[in-house]
């Protein structure tokens, strides 16, 4: 039995699971000592061996209730023939595509493999995930000073590109799911990181419908899905919640708590501490987890963070938070 499956499948369970958005990362130094051996990330990405391991440090340490498969949302675009470079100095991935190849999903054969490790090696419920659409586009169309931009003249500007594109990233994003449920995961998250920059009617197209599209396929094999469609207006949000075969929608750290009445409450709900109060500690994280909890007391929810963990958070405070969430 899992609390963390039973929770998507809105079943009461004894305590709130808890897992954290980039549990495997930089804040923990075993992470470090991997990392350290690949300038470019993407290498990384492609070992499975060094997947498995990093996917799976964050449990041994600290005994989470879901792990997450250590990869990153453009690897949709990789399986399109894209070349994807993470080099050291925070400016973000760089991304050479030519939008005319078909998909290749081999290029992926090694997060396929490294799920199967993790399988093999955890009975703890494993999540994969990909990049939405629409998000897995803004990366490819704009380079690094664009996206810093995030002004909608630029997105007008290529919206008839964006139309063009958006089924082709759907089509993959689907093959890429199935492809990572056949190979043992448990559960499906997919990231809508630039969902915020969209008006109503763009979100509509390129969010709302395209994930219809997606979790409709992976209802079929009735695999529970996670929603995630960062910085979206409430009332996107609330229409996010209302998609249909969305198991939980993940809310980020401004989501207003009492606009939880007014999300779909037919499904189970993923959130939404702020990284930066993770990253403080104190009296203002314990705070903030007990308004966190008292909001959701009566819903299925998953303790989680509202974006990922800030690399120089402490091993003290995700220790506090965890003994904290378990207590209630």
């Amino acid at each position: 039995m899992s609390i963390f499956k039973d929770t998507l499948k809105q079943k009461q369970t004894t305590h709130t699971p808890l897992w954290l958005m980039r549990q495997a990362g930089r804040h923990l130094p075993e992470y470090r000592k991997l990392r350290s051996s690949y300038p470019n990330l993407m290498d990384m990405f492609l070992n499975s061996e060094e997947v498995a391991k990093a996917t799976l440090q964050p449990i041994e340490r600290y005994d989470f209730d879901a792990a997450i498969i250590f990869s990153d949302i453009l690897m949709v675009p990789y399986t399109l023939q894209a070349s994807i470079a993470f080099n050291e100095g925070g400016k973000g991935p760089v991304i050479d595509i030519d939008f005319g190849k078909e998909q290749k999903i081999e290029r992926a054969e090694p997060v396929f493999n490294a799920i199967e490790k993790v399988k093999e090696k955890s009975s703890t419920p494993l999540i994969g995930f990909a990049g939405g659409p629409w998000t897995t586009i803004f990366y490819c169309l704009f380079n690094s000073d664009q996206r810093k931009k995030n002004t909608q003249t630029l997105i007008k500007e290529n919206e008839r590109k964006i139309n063009q594109l958006i089924d082709k990233f759907t089509n993959a994003t689907i093959n890429y799911a199935l492809n990572q449920i056949k190979s043992g995961i448990d559960v499906f998250q997919l990231f809508e990181s630039w969902a915020g920059i969209l008006n109503e009617e763009q979100f509509d197209k390129w969010c709302i419908e395209p994930t219809t599209k997606i979790f409709r396929e992976i209802d079929n094999i009735k695999t529970p899905t996670i929603g995630f469609p960062r910085a979206a207006s409430v009332q996107n949000q609330i229409k996010y919640s209302n998609i249909n075969n969305i198991s939980c929608i993940s809310l980020d750290y401004k989501f207003p708590l009492d606009q939880v009445i007014n999300l779909n409450q037919k499904i189970s709900y993923q959130g939404n501490l702020h990284p930066e109060i993770l990253y403080k500690g104190g009296v203002e994280q314990s705070q903030a987890v007990e308004k966190i909890l008292h909001t959701f007391k009566s819903k299925p929810h998953v303790f989680n963070l509202g974006h990922g963990v800030l690399p120089e958070t402490p091993i003290k405070h995700v220790e506090e938070l965890i003994k904290q969430v378990r207590a209630e």
